[in-house]
């Protein structure tokens, strides 16, 4: 357990508990046109992606965006690396006020993804 020292007069903050009430995680199958997960912008607060995980079928691109503008890609190349794929520790930020929107470009008839991230502030 992490305990920050509060500031005079104030209980201790449980880290460790604040990570858990800003945890988010979406999932999303799709068939033959890729899937996306969107973590729907907030006027307070800002997202941080930090895990993708899933399979596709397809040769394709991973990319992370803020709604418009490119943040993170990733190739996957099947018969390379197989059809399951993860990217974990990867804390990539869309900024407060914009969405988070994980997405698998394409796929042939399967695929599916798997997004975890915390909140900020």
């Amino acid at each position: 357990r992490l305990l920050l020292e509060g500031l005079a007069g104030e209980p201790p903050l449980n880290l460790e508990k604040k990570m858990q009430e800003s945890t988010w995680n979406g999932t999303q199958a799709g068939t033959d046109s890729g899937a996306t997960v969107t973590q729907a912008a907030d006027a307070n607060r800002g997202w941080i992606v930090s895990c993708i995980s899933g399979h596709v079928d397809l040769d394709t691109l991973i990319t992370i965006t803020d709604g418009s503008t490119t943040l993170w890609e990733s190739k996957i190349d099947v018969s390379a690396e197989g059809f399951s794929f993860i990217f974990d520790g990867i804390n990539v930020v869309a900024g407060t006020g914009n969405a988070a929107v994980v997405a698998i470009a394409g796929s042939t008839a399967d695929c599916h993804l798997n997004v975890t991230g915390h909140s900020i502030p």
